[in-house]
């Protein structure tokens, strides 16, 4: 082989070699500047969110869910998912009727990342199925279900349903207020909290933000 091509093929590896380094370097300098307050990557993202931070946030995973039948339940999504968990202090209500509504909405409102998330109802309670669902002025669908059972079945097809006993129940939701649901991230963390005084157009444009920005 010629000088010439020695020469190419050690410019092409150093080139290779270098790339990761330089990244490093790169990401290292970000991180010094960002830890010091000199650099705001949220400001320069330009994103704005309409839920509440966690601080700390709460790591779900270790909670003693059950299913519908008594037995362990996991809390993680086999499928990496972000999660809209949505708590049921007792037995679903008018105002679980419109959260589950309004988390719905959100949810098909992300068109291809639809897959990406899911929703969670937790209860402390199990779910009396032929109990009558609760009457919520515009919401059609629940007033034409025979039983609470049919309706989250068809309306809320897939969602699953688990289970806190009370104590777990009460530290982990105990002082939310009624209509508040939260944003838990694909390890378990449940980060962010919302209501349905919050738009849910508005959610959904944090989400897909949140998605488009995200490795998940």
């Amino acid at each position: 082989m010629s000088q010439q091509g020695l020469t190419g093929n050690r410019i092409v590896l150093l080139s290779i070699i270098g790339l990761p380094v330089t990244m490093i370097l790169a990401a290292t300098w970000l991180w010094y500047f960002v830890a010091r307050g000199d650099i705001d990557i949220v400001d320069m993202l330009g994103t704005s969110n309409h839920g509440t931070l966690l601080n700390p946030p709460t790591l779900l995973v270790d909670q003693p869910f059950e299913n519908q039948f008594g037995a362990k339940a996991k809390f993680l999504s086999d499928k990496h998912q972000w999660t809209l968990v949505i708590p049921v202090p007792a037995q679903c209500d008018a105002q679980c009727v419109s959260t589950l509504y309004t988390t719905r909405q959100i949810h098909v409102g992300l068109g291809k990342e639809f897959g990406r998330v899911r929703r969670v109802f937790v209860s402390s309670e199990t779910v009396d199925a032929d109990a009558p669902v609760p009457q919520v002025q515009g919401e059609i669908e629940s007033a034409t279900a025979a039983n609470l059972g049919s309706y989250l079945e068809v309306q809320h097809k897939g969602m699953p349903l688990l289970v806190l006993n009370s104590d777990s129940f009460d530290a982990l939701f105990g002082d939310i207020s009624l209509g508040t649901w939260f944003l838990a991230d694909p390890a378990g963390w449940m980060m962010m909290s919302f209501d349905l005084g919050t738009h849910y157009k508005d959610v959904t444009s944090d989400l897909k933000f949140l998605l488009k920005n995200s490795g998940d």
